[in-house]
């Protein structure tokens, strides 16, 4: 193989060469995506979004060009890896001066109009968004506030909002994350142990549930409201 033309690009590669370049950036993607970290993937910023935009752009030119140069391909997504991570610290330090600030669409119950122009929110989009939070009702909100990554933050007034435990002085409800306790015919024994429960109480309530066998259990966890889920 010509490892000059691989790098640098020719409209002479084989179908193995290109398949090739096409991995080696996918894996440049992964690694550079890594180095941006959680922020980049879960909470979108200003440059964020950019960054995201043109190492797609990128990659597809690279990827689906023999001509392209897989060197500075793989330079210019690090660089801009970079340059990511750089504005996202300055961005912690100094998060007025980078990105953009929180706005408030509504407030005391009443649309801040030139607040949505600067933004350039529509009131059927605005709607559509109020609607997927689950609240459809003009009349229940007091403020919204239109958050730098692109989403809708809503506060209800204090008659909207749902009676809590604690207003109707019940008891607290348990909070935990559901537990594996079987995996693919496997106890879980750390789980189990932590749980403080022991193989007799599993295996009974597996009976309960008409399964005779450990090996039939696909996955059985055991649920924050004591509910032990069982698949086979």
């Amino acid at each position: 193989m010509d490892w000059k033309s691989f790098m640098e690009g020719s409209k002479d590669l084989s179908v193995f060469a290109l398949a090739l370049r096409a991995v080696i950036l996918y894996i440049a993607l992964i690694i550079a995506t890594r180095m941006m970290g959680h922020r980049q993937v879960g909470i979108l910023s200003g440059h964020n979004y950019l960054v995201a935009a043109g190492i797609v752009s990128l990659a597809a030119i690279r990827m689906l060009n023999p001509e392209s140069s897989l060197t500075s391909g793989i330079v210019i997504v690090f660089v801009y890896a970079f340059v990511n991570v750089l504005l996202s610290y300055l961005d912690i330090k100094w998060p007025k001066a980078i990105d953009r600030k929180p706005t408030i669409l509504m407030k005391g119950g009443m649309f801040l109009r030139e607040n949505m122009l600067d933004c350039h929110v529509t009131l059927d989009n605005l709607l559509g968004q109020l609607r997927l939070k689950g609240a459809p009702n003009l009349s229940e909100i007091d403020s919204i506030v239109l958050e730098p990554y692109g989403k809708i933050s809503v506060i209800k007034k204090p008659e909207a909002l749902p009676l809590t435990r604690k207003q109707m002085n019940l008891p607290p409800k348990m909070v935990a994350l559901p537990t594996i306790l079987i995996y693919d015919g496997k106890i879980d024994e750390m789980n189990l142990h932590q749980m403080g429960l022991d193989h007799e109480w599993l295996i009974t309530r597996l009976r309960e549930k008409g399964i005779m066998n450990l090996k039939d259990v696909f996955l059985a966890m055991l649920e924050a409201n004591g509910t032990v889920y069982v698949s086979v």
